[in-house]
């Protein structure tokens, strides 16, 4: 007995020597992270833990319409190898737009039309035509500017090479790790740390820009501290006047905080419902117009989907322009955005379609740098439409 209390003793000894130099060490963000995660039973973040977080509100459109839904389409229904598999990756909703009208919607595991989940990484891409549009109204002159010609901490040590182009194409040469299960990463840090201004200006060059692809979300969360600088305003708010409203969103949108009255967790974390995010793939597929409006400058969506001029682990980069991702399946030109846990928004121009897809899982990134499970909601919604013009 006396031999149990001794080692249980130095257990717990050891255990506070842990958590004394892992708080002091600049880690104390993982014990939000371990009580978010394993001791609620899951072992990375969630879609659905908006409430974990202070958040930023954008409140929807006043004139919003909603979704009118595509004739004839009672009868249709996902194969049952496809359905199976959405299933299987925990599939949480699936959307299918044509010609501006629902042709397919479905949810499981509890959710509906109208939760909102966390875009997680899709975030990116509407970070991105923030800053076309604020090219466009003269907040920032060019997205060949220098980072520090709007930011004090990239002036210096080599940051002061950096672009906005950089940032947009991945290739900022910056030290950031990024890992979605590695808790001591940068990206954890920024997930369910409490500084994220603090984060970004611990990071150094560790290449030179304009060079290699090398995807880092740190470089969005400069860019949201660049818009917030560029427009004195915070990104919410900023958002929701020039874009969230300007699309008619129907729901609220959340936008996740570090600490109250912080910073928006730029790289992602903006929480919507499917159908508001399928406003986002309808402004790309009208080129940057809503309602006969402008909203993100044409010439700006254009370049989103030219491949930056990079190299990506030794070949010319194919794959990702400004914070858009890009692919042709079986001779389909696609263009989407992505979130880590099979977050999407699907742009299929020559079909008129939008894609959108919200779940808890997605499969492994192939050869070709796509995610290999993208490859069935493209499968299911080209199936869907071959049924209603059948």
């Amino acid at each position: 007995m006396k031999k149990l209390i001794r080692a249980l003793k130095w257990f717990f000894a050891l255990l506070v020597i842990a958590c004394t130099g892992l708080w002091l060490g600049g880690y104390g963000y993982i014990f939000r992270a371990v009580s978010m995660t394993y001791l609620v039973g899951q072992t990375g973040p969630g879609i659905d833990e908006k409430e974990s977080f202070y958040n930023d509100t954008l409140s929807s459109a006043d004139d919003s319409a909603p979704w009118s839904e595509h004739p004839n389409t009672s009868d249709l229904k996902l194969p049952p190898s496809l359905e199976a598999k959405m299933k299987e990756i925990q599939t949480a909703g699936f959307l299918v737009i044509q010609d501006e009208k629902i042709l397919y919607e479905q949810y499981w595991d509890g959710f509906t039309k109208h939760h909102t989940t966390n875009s997680f990484s899709a975030a990116k891409s509407i970070v991105s035509l923030l800053i076309g549009i604020a090219v466009e109204e003269g907040f920032i002159r060019s997205i060949d500017d220098s980072a520090g010609d709007y930011l004090e901490g990239f002036k210096l040590d080599g940051k002061e090479n950096i672009t906005i182009r950089n940032l947009l194409t991945m290739s900022s040469g910056l030290n950031w790790t990024e890992s979605g299960a590695n808790p001591f990463s940068n990206t954890a840090e920024a997930y369910y740390g409490y500084d994220l201004v603090g984060l970004i200006d611990r990071l150094s060059v560790d290449a030179n820009p304009g060079i290699e692809f090398k995807y880092q979300s740190g470089n969005t969360q400069i860019l949201g501290f660049i818009l917030e600088a560029a427009t004195k305003q915070s990104i919410s708010s900023y958002a929701e006047r020039v874009f969230w409203n300007k699309i008619g969103a129907v729901h609220d949108a959340y936008w996740n905080l570090d600490d109250e009255n912080g910073k928006a967790k730029a790289f992602c974390c903006f929480y919507a419902t499917p159908r508001d995010f399928a406003r986002v793939g309808q402004l790309i597929l009208n080129n940057g117009v809503w309602n006969n409006e402008q909203v993100v400058p044409a010439a700006y969506v254009d370049e989103c989907f030219i491949p930056a001029d990079l190299t990506d682990k030794g070949k010319s980069l194919d794959r990702y322009g400004l914070h858009w991702w890009m692919l042709n399946y079986n001779g389909i030109d696609v263009r989407y955005a992505r979130g880590i846990f099979g977050q999407y928004i699907i742009v299929l121009p020559e079909k008129n379609l939008v894609i959108v897809r919200t779940g808890k899982e997605r499969e492994q990134v192939n050869g070709g740098g796509h995610p290999a499970d993208i490859y069935y909601y493209l499968d299911a919604a080209l199936d869907l439409t071959e049924q209603v013009n059948a």
